[in-house]
């Protein structure tokens, strides 16, 4: 096997500190967008299903539309951007990602908007590989540590402050202002990226249509088998035969790369022990918070009956301790390589959702300190692991295939986001509805269909039975609170699983990856 031709785009001239500093902003306010572009909209869930008349399922859906075709596509993005050039991509996501949230804040009925977020995450899919490559191309070897820190601390705080803008919108608008806004900020990011975004390309590189095709049919049928297991019944045969096909999928995907002249993404790869640590790292964090972003909001609104700025002022605390994670992390670093940080900030994170598990034993009566603090050692946990994951991962493959790297850290944080959102919802749903049923008694066909739908729709019909329908809310908001602790039980388990694994197979001390393929491992 040959090494990759070098680009062939002319050479951008090295930018000066003030246009480092541009491009740093512009590049992390477009990733801002796009990780922000599920927990901004995760916190208007309340009002949307009351708008739309959307249930639980199509709630879900709703964020996970968005995050499939996000993950599905991020690897052909990232090979596209190498290929085509990244600025090109870029603008091309900007402007897919901001008119399809324009248009989503005028959808008429849950179809529509799920169609239109299908949409967005293609563009975030376009977007957010070339952040993180085009800041390690444009910044020296010196300072690239220093960049890859900044753009992990929005990877991790945009989630927050998107809830937080959301939050504040919903005071005084309806909840397609947060599309609207998030919709306007993303077009207007396209003049800046034209001036500072090097073009960088290599025509030579192989898009790999099947590859791409595979990955895509591999997703969809595991997310689309999760998420509808709850409410069709795990035995039943769509669901069973939406497992089976991402199963295949994903077989074949790894068949097929195996066997390609030009893999998108060699699987061979992964036999090294840092890349393998960096993406289970990346992808376990993003299945846990990813899905507790998407949950808790809803559990302050619904069941502490916070408004939709306390519940983003509320998770404030998230930020704080990821910001003292990754100073630790780094001092760790430093000392112990990437294992020790990796390893204890999945574990923490671990703890953390212990501590909220058991906090929400109370229900509606549950301690905010103990959730405060159990949120607090999950955020510290998660700033600890979530820079030496992308260090690994960035270094697991050559320079040329930067975007393509950046592609696989994307991949396993998105991979991991989608099944966290899609597992622990269904967790959330099977256990409401096994703990609402002693409340159903009695209750219409039609009424019970409603409230077996979640918890917000049955707080919502609950306010047309009088007193007797102060009982059947309370019992819907403990039953959603039980549901919320059993999934985050279910996401301190996988934590503290990965946490062991991480362990045992990452390098006891910081490697260049690379040093540890073969030279024929390359394209």
């Amino acid at each position: 096997m040959t090494a990759l031709p070098p680009t062939t785009a002319a050479p951008h001239m090295p930018l000066n500190p003030t246009q480092l500093r541009g491009l740093l902003v512009v590049l992390c306010a477009a990733l801002a967008l796009v990780v922000a572009g599920n927990s901004a909209l995760a916190i208007a869930l309340p009002d949307i299903a009351i708008d739309l008349e959307a249930d639980q399922s199509e709630l879900t859906w709703i964020i996970d539309a968005y995050a499939l075709t996000f993950a599905a596509l991020l690897l052909t993005a990232g090979i596209a951007a190498d290929r085509v050039g990244r600025r090109t991509i870029l603008v091309m996501g900007l402007l897919i990602f901001g008119a399809a949230n324009v248009a989503s804040a005028f959808a008429p009925d849950p179809g529509w908007f799920i169609a239109l977020r299908a949409i967005a995450g293609v563009g975030a899919a376009a977007v957010f590989p070339v952040t993180l490559s085009a800041l390690v191309d444009a910044y020296p070897p010196e300072r690239r540590t220093f960049a890859i820190g900044v753009w992990s601390g929005v990877s991790s705080a945009g989630a927050v402050a998107g809830t937080i803008i959301a939050g504040a919108l919903l005071e005084a608008y309806w909840w397609g202002s947060v599309q609207l806004v998030f919709g306007s900020v993303a077009v207007a990011l396209i003049i800046p990226v034209l001036m500072l975004v090097a073009q960088n390309r290599n025509p030579r590189l192989s898009l790999d249509p099947l590859g791409a095709l595979w990955s895509i049919i591999a997703l969809a049928g595991l997310v689309f088998g999760v998420v509808e297991g709850p409410q069709r019944g795990w035995l039943d045969l769509v669901t069973l035969l939406a497992l089976a096909v991402g199963a295949l999928g994903f077989v074949a995907f790894v068949v097929h790369q195996l066997r390609a002249k030009d893999p998108s993404l060699d699987v061979r790869l992964f036999a090294n022990r840092g890349l393998a640590a960096g993406s289970l790292i990346v992808t376990v964090q993003f299945f846990a918070s990813l899905g507790f972003f998407v949950l808790s909001p809803q559990y302050l609104q619904i069941v502490l009956e916070y408004t939709p700025l306390g519940a983003a002022l509320a998770l404030l605390i998230v930020p704080v301790g990821v910001g003292a994670g990754i100073g630790i992390s780094a001092a760790l670093e430093r000392r112990f390589g990437a294992r020790v940080p990796g390893s204890l900030g999945l574990l923490l994170m671990g703890v953390g959702l212990f501590v909220c598990a058991a906090g929400l034993a109370g229900g509606v009566d549950a301690s905010i300190w103990v959730l405060g603090a159990g949120v607090l050692v999950f955020g510290i946990g998660f700033g600890m692991g979530i820079t030496p994951g992308t260090q690994l991962i960035i270094e697991g493959l050559p320079a040329e295939r930067r975007s393509v790297a950046s592609a696989v850290n994307d991949i396993t944080r998105e991979v991991g986001g989608v099944l966290g959102i899609a597992v622990l919802s269904s967790v959330l749903i099977s256990f409401y509805r096994s703990d609402i049923k002693p409340a159903l008694d009695g209750i219409p066909d039609q009424v019970r269909q409603v409230v077996d739908a979640g918890a917000g729709a049955a707080i919502g019909i609950a306010d047309s039975f009088g007193p007797e329908g102060e009982a059947l809310a309370r019992a819907a908001r403990e039953a959603f609170a039980v549901g919320f602790s059993a999934a985050m039980l279910a996401g301190a388990v996988t934590l503290v699983v990965a946490s062991i694994i991480t362990f045992l197979i990452a390098p006891a001390q910081h490697e260049v990856a690379t040093r540890e393929f073969p030279a024929d491992a390359h394209r």
